[in-house]
């Protein structure tokens, strides 16, 4: 669900938080909670002091608030469950606001609406706390703090849950980044050869090359089983998985011939008991041009 949120007195996301003072001693009493609009707040604050921008659009995401309490230690506290994660994604939006110069209130617009996505952000509705999920270097120092502080844990010894959480916040939500068939793949390749070649659909150079290159990686690789796969690894658990990785695409589209070599890869993730992931190096399973 889409909503919009219109930054007017900038100075306010800067003040300490604001429903922290009125949290008992108790966080986990679902009356303490800040509502899903307070929520919202908390996430475009956390954009704001970065990005500042007199609007949001915030869109929550409930299918990963749903893997976080698979995953918790604690799902369930008294008599409810713990569900105080909500995630958004946040974006820059058009919208009209008040500012004052020289003494003045004028009215003001920002009419680009696809300026900025700004990522993922977590909050705990119980804290106060956001989780900015930006950039993936940070993103998994991030991951890490919020595995911490939310109590998380894999789930079984083929933990799905938790690591499609890791994938979704850290690698970012992008359809590329766990490949678990032929069909799949097939598109994401179609569609960035599409991109690359005959960007705004001005021709059909894109399909020549893509069939080239679809049938001498069908050719190299009849027998590709493409899955993610677990393994025991000493108390640890190793997941092994696929990727894409195209042509560099821009935004406007830039003129062929594209930068870049498309790519299947395989990544590996050691997961440990306690929720900490190891990124290790992928290997380059096909790549051409």
């Amino acid at each position: 669900m889409a909503h919009h949120i219109f930054v007017l007195f900038t100075a306010a996301l800067f003040l300490p938080p604001l429903f922290q003072q009125n949290v008992p001693s108790n966080p986990l009493q679902a009356t303490s909670w800040l509502t899903d609009e307070q929520a919202r707040d908390v996430a475009t604050a956390a954009i704001h002091s970065v990005h500042p921008e007199p609007c949001y659009s915030t869109y929550r995401n409930e299918r990963l608030e749903s893997f976080v309490l698979s995953v918790r230690k604690n799902p369930v506290m008294g008599n409810q469950l713990n569900n105080s994660v909500y995630f958004y994604r946040v974006a820059s939006d058009v919208c009209s606001y008040v500012v004052e110069k020289d003494g003045k209130r004028v009215l003001m617009s920002q009419a680009s609406m696809d300026c900025c996505e700004y990522g993922i952000v977590a909050v705990d509705r119980a804290t106060s706390k956001s989780y900015w999920f930006a950039g993936k270097e940070k993103a998994a120092d991030i991951f890490k703090e919020f595995v911490r502080d939310e109590q998380l844990q894999p789930d079984s010894s083929k933990p799905t849950l938790f690591i499609g959480l890791y994938l979704d916040l850290v690698w970012g939500e992008y359809k590329d980044k766990e490949i678990t068939s032929l069909a799949q793949l097939r598109d994401l390749v179609q569609s960035n050869f599409q991109s690359a070649y005959s960007p705004y659909e001005r021709d059909k150079t894109w399909q020549r090359k893509f069939d080239y290159w679809w049938r001498r990686f069908r050719l190299k690789m009849p027998q590709l089983k493409l899955e993610t796969t677990y393994e025991p690894a000493g108390g640890d658990i190793l997941v092994r998985g696929y990727g894409f990785s195209g042509f560099e695409l821009t935004i406007p589209r830039s003129d062929p011939p594209p930068r870049g070599t498309p790519e299947l890869f395989q990544w590996s993730l050691l997961v440990k008991p306690d929720g900490t992931i190891e990124e290790r190096p992928s290997k380059v399973i096909y790549a051409s041009r």
